[in-house]
């Protein structure tokens, strides 16, 4: 024990991070709304504190979910669970909750598309943890799994087999790049993510752990020992240098540890809670390290969404997506969302009871719309018809804007296999999910044609009861209702050969943005709002609005799709890149920058990395000159509506609409 008062080194970060508290509230709403039991395929996360609390709440651990009882509550731990598992679940009818981190369904994805592309899967990560059990279920037969250095030196492919890598995400970052290293000299041609797999938390924690082992006498983290990222902290702190031990909990702190030690660092993996190392801070105090200096390193706000059926709505955050204020706007949606149930509803009932097969492009219609999303185009077309003084006529700007939801239902089910997505808003596809359990099932014929069919029926489907809600439009109305649906297939059409064809085209690329998103989005469903409420003196302040703010909307989806966090946006980074598109932001930099166009070159050769090229587009300074294009767009935008006769205090909404749409996340 030390003489003199002992000092406690505390990391920030530390502890639960996004993906931990996600799961953990996922349990917890789950008992709310369904009550108890539910039922939690292996441990939510890995400590032994949280499965004891929440078992006293009324949750169930169990180790498959062939233990759970056929139709209850099963909840899949955030470490993820394979394509079998999710199959066995839906045989024995459970009803699944998936709190799977989105990190974690992230490199599923990556596995799902580099098993499609590639000869070999390398894993990298531990063979018995439970992540790497469901990401190597992906594609078990073209998966192989290094686990450290010697075995990545051991490995044998074929002479020439095309293969990628992927990594368990909570490595140790320095242990997993000797691994890729390795690697990548014994196979030049590896691929791998375009983003690092290993999760922010996990380096954060590293990192964080580094910083204070250099001027600790023996570190302590905080964790349970089947925590993956927890142990390799202790890894990391000993390889820095100092001694380092587990800790489980308060109770296993034995004094002893102290002996000789003047300064004491202190950490936890990310499954820990905040109120375990307060316990842990206590005890030190009673022992004589009652000086406690926190080390920051980095800050942490990420934020991931619960699942849509658990999700509980304020009254501050409106069906829309937080685009728009309350009172009658959230009204009107709030009656566009009934509507679109009712009629998905009626249409199960109705299809199922001639047999279950004819109601399935229904259910995958009704998926998409209760998977949530923004519900921009039904917040501006409410938003046009209040702004122009409307109601008198409210049942038809209900059922235009949920036409429009299921517009855009139908545009993003066709899109997604014209861009070969797997997987929307942190789900399955239609087409990829039909696929596979074509797969799964061993029915005849080809896996993808079948899926693919079922999406282009889907979307069809959807298309046909948008028209079916617009059927009651007349006169100005009805013609832009016409002039949408056209032109949001047309620019899918010029999307697609300007992929094809690999031209940097900043004209036609703005064409297809405005058609396909500025119009689309925003100018469209606000001129019908105004031509339901009857304000032709709109359409024209709408339309310089609409086009420069949808544009802007626009630039921000390249931006983020480019650079931005695939967690956040539902949809995996870079697809644009992979799949080829010419989008605006893409066109711009290789009209600016000699690197971008060489690759953009390359690519019209078959030598197209999505890879390289996003890191050129990083290099060429693009980013900052789309942001400033981006900030003229939306002054452009308000600029539009200062002498637009708006009713109530709707300039300065729309105003803040413009902004939002132009400056957010996801």
């Amino acid at each position: 024990m030390p003489s003199a008062v002992g000092r406690v080194l505390l990391a920030e970060p530390r502890g639960s991070c996004a993906g931990v508290h996600r799961a953990i509230e996922i349990v917890e709403r789950a008992l709310e709304i369904h009550g108890a039991p539910v039922y939690v395929r292996k441990q939510i996360v890995h400590n032994e504190y949280v499965v004891s609390r929440l078992e006293q709440r009324g949750a169930r651990f169990v180790d498959s979910e062939n233990d759970v009882p056929n139709g209850a509550v099963c909840i899949f731990s955030a470490h993820g669970v394979s394509p079998q598992v999710r199959s066995n679940a839906a045989e024995r009818g459970l009803h699944v909750i998936d709190a799977t981190c989105p990190l974690v369904a992230k490199v599923h994805h990556e596995a799902r598309r580099y098993a499609r592309d590639k000869q070999t899967l390398i894993l990298i990560g531990h063979a018995d943890h439970e992540e790497i059990e469901g990401t190597f279920g992906e594609a078990p037969d073209r998966t192989v799994i290094v686990q450290d250095v010697d075995e990545a030196r051991r490995l044998e492919l074929p002479p020439g087999a095309s293969a990628a890598y992927l990594t368990q995400t909570t490595l140790s970052v320095d242990d997993t790049a000797e691994i890729v290293a390795v690697l990548q000299e014994r196979f030049p041609g590896l691929t791998g993510p375009g983003s690092e797999d290993i999760c922010y938390a996990s380096q954060n924690r590293q990192n964080a752990v580094k910083a204070i082992a250099g001027r600790s006498d023996l570190v302590l983290v905080v964790g349970s020992a089947n925590s993956s990222n927890s142990v390799r902290m202790v890894e990391v702190a000993q390889a820095a240098g100092a001694a380092a031990r587990l800790l489980p909990d308060v109770e296993h702190l034995d004094p002893a540890w102290l002996a000789g030690v003047r300064t004491l660092g202190l950490s936890a993996g990310a499954s820990v809670p905040e109120v375990l190392v307060e316990q842990v801070v206590e005890r030190l105090a009673t022992l004589g390290f009652g000086d406690v200096e926190t080390e920051v390193t980095a800050k942490e706000n990420v934020v991931f969404k619960l699942p849509a059926e658990l999700d509980r709505p304020t009254p501050q955050a409106p069906a829309a997506g937080g685009v728009v204020g309350g009172d009658a706007c959230d009204e009107l949606l709030a009656r566009v969302s009934v509507t679109i149930e009712d009629l998905l509803k009626a249409e199960t009932a109705r299809w199922a009871a001639v047999d279950a097969r004819v109601a399935v492009p229904v259910e995958a219609v009704a998926e998409i719309v209760r998977a949530g999303g923004k519900r921009l185009r039904p917040a501006f077309c409410v938003s046009g018809y209040l702004s122009a003084g409307g109601t008198a006529d409210e049942e038809t700007v209900v059922a235009a804007a949920a036409a429009l939801e299921l517009l855009h239902v139908f545009a993003l089910i066709h899109d997604d296999i014209m861009d070969n997505s797997d997987t929307r808003r942190g789900t399955p596809t239609v087409h990829a999910k039909h696929a596979a359990l074509h797969a799964e099932r061993g029915w005849a014929g080809e896996h993808r044609r079948f899926g693919e069919g079922i999406g282009i029926l889907a979307g069809d489907l959807a298309l046909s009861y948008a028209n079916r809600l617009a059927s009651g439009l007349t006169g100005p109305a009805l013609q832009i209702w016409n002039d949408l649906v056209t032109e949001v297939i047309i620019g899918q059409q010029l999307d697609i050969a300007l992929a094809a064809e690999l031209t940097p085209d900043p004209a036609l690329s703005r064409w297809v943005a405005v058609c396909k998103s500025g119009r689309y989005t925003i100018h469209r469903p606000l001129a019908l709002g105004a031509a339901i409420a009857g304000r032709p003196e709109l359409q024209v302040p709408f339309e310089e609005y609409g086009v420069a703010a949808g544009e802007a909307f626009q630039l921000r989806d390249d931006l983020l799709d480019a650079f931005g966090d695939g967690v956040a946006t539902g949809k995996p980074a870079g697809l644009d890149l992979v799949e080829h598109k010419m989008t605006l932001l893409l066109a711009l930099a290789a009209t600016k920058d000699d690197r971008v166009a060489r690759l953009v070159a390359d690519g019209r050769n078959g030598g197209w990395d999505p890879a390289e090229l996003q890191g050129a587009l990083l290099a060429s300074g693009v980013r900052q000159e789309v942001e400033e294009q981006i900030d003229q767009l939306v002054a452009t935008a308000c600029a539009a509506l200062d002498d637009a006769p708006l009713a109530g205090d709707w300039h300065k909404r729309l105003v803040k609409m413009a902004e939002q749409v132009a400056y957010r996340d996801r």
